[in-house]
């Protein structure tokens, strides 16, 4: 077998085969070397590379814990009335260590993610101006400056000195209305030469609450059937499409069957979206407004009538009153922190009104139809080409468009109850 083997040249020629085989691919990569190495394929290769970096830093950024995030409830407020009434309130002293030792909170082996959902969520930004900017909730002004600064020294770390960056997180429970939350993160990045990356967070809430005694479930299903099929809206306008299509008075000439179309999707669309939905006098669904207000601002406005003794007391239980305490023996004031806090909600809710109200539960009544006054003007711009998009499709198909189904995918389509957007664009550092 041994003198078969060496005197067979099978082997010899296949290993020839294979020698010329790679010469030629050697000989090939040399002649297209040239075209691989050309400047539009390097660029190609660096732009990959960018955004590779966005996308890794953004989700090594949510994934990652912060061991322990420290911020004072309310620290703003107290800072301001501390000097006010001539304590030294700049850090590292003992006004700050008395502070800390009373109100600070501790965030502990939160990932990234969850702490800038908490964050949005507690926010309570409305369309409206508060205390020079639009987030009504005061208590929490440190919590976001802490939250920013851990952030931020991250991003610092791992993008380092190569990249600039702007990171921005967004919950908007109504698309294109300032209402909820935002944190913005960097320097404002250029038109050009930037690489984005995006993800969706989701947020800490229930997909199931319970306001004013009615049960509301944020489910297309749940929506469908408890509300939608019991509110007149769709069905009216089933029933004058078919009017016009049969010629029956007052429908039968398109300029009064759109008017009635219009009629009633407005009222489903500002009703779902603001103002509630209701079945007679029984209230179905409250609307997506009157349900993120309510939530948001239940600590503040849960039908309270002494706004200084109860609702303090329920944000913060005792830690208030002891600060009150130290503040009053020092100033000579008995509660100046509570009724600082008083005192500029009821001036900026009556600013904002310019009405006067005896409770501030009545005033948070008398702002929540505000904002809603105010959405509905900020939701002309979105909801009017829809309609007079769904007028145009209705005529032009109605044997065939699931009414039910097309205005259901539109109304969910602008919420965004359990999800916010967080993003990333880095580019270059130049210099």
């Amino acid at each position: 077998m041994k003198r078969i083997f060496l005197r067979d040249k099978t082997a010899v020629s296949i290993m020839y085969d294979a020698i010329f085989f790679l010469v030629m691919v050697s000989l090939s990569s040399a002649v297209l070397l040239p075209a691989l190495q050309s400047d539009v394929v390097i660029e190609g290769s660096i732009d990959k590379h960018r955004e590779h970096v966005a996308d890794e830093a953004l989700n090594t950024l949510l994934v990652s814990r912060a061991d322990k995030l420290s911020y004072k409830v309310g620290g703003d407020i107290i800072d301001d009335v501390a000097g006010s009434i001539g304590i030294d309130n700049s850090s590292n002293g003992l006004y700050d260590s008395i502070l800390s030792l009373i109100l600070a909170r501790e965030q502990i082996h939160k990932t990234y993610s969850n702490l800038i959902s908490e964050n949005l969520g507690c926010q309570a930004r409305l369309p409206l101006s508060f205390f020079g900017s639009n987030r009504f909730n005061v208590f929490t002004g440190d919590y976001d400056r802490q939250l920013k600064k851990e952030i931020k020294d991250f991003l610092d770390y791992y993008l380092g000195d190569k990249y600039n960056y702007n990171f921005t997180a967004i919950w908007h429970p109504i698309k294109g209305v300032r209402l909820g939350g935002e944190i913005n993160i960097g320097h404002k990045a250029p038109s050009v030469n930037c690489y984005v990356s995006k993800s969706n967070i989701m947020m800490p809430y229930k997909p199931t609450i319970t306001l004013n005694g009615t049960r509301i479930n944020f489910t297309r299903y749940w929506f469908e059937e408890e509300v939608l099929k019991e509110v007149p809206f769709v069905d009216n306008i089933t029933v004058v499409v078919q009017a016009y299509n049969n010629g029956l008075h007052p429908y039968d000439n398109r300029s009064n069957a759109s008017l009635s179309i219009r009629e009633n999707l407005s009222s489903l669309v500002y009703g779902f979206l603001v103002n509630g939905l209701y079945d007679g006098d029984e209230e179905l669904f409250p609307g997506i407004t009157s349900a993120t207000l309510d939530y948001s601002l239940s600590k503040l406005s849960g039908g309270l009538d002494d706004f200084v003794e109860v609702a303090i007391d329920e944000l913060m239980g005792e830690a208030f009153g002891t600060v009150d305490d130290f503040f009053g023996n020092i100033g000579g004031v008995d509660t100046p922190i509570s009724d600082a806090i008083a005192d500029e909600l009821n001036k900026t809710i009556q600013d904002i009104t310019s009405i006067s109200f005896g409770s501030l539960s009545e005033g948070f009544g008398l702002l929540e139809e505000q904002i809603k006054n105010e959405i509905e003007i900020s939701l002309d711009s979105i909801v009017s080409p829809y309609i007079k998009n769904f007028i145009n499709v209705v005529f032009e198909g109605f044997d065939t468009i699931d009414i039910y189904n097309f205005v259901l995918t539109w109304l969910f389509d602008r919420i965004s109850i359990n999800k916010a957007e967080v993003r990333l664009i880095v580019w270059e550092a130049r210099g």
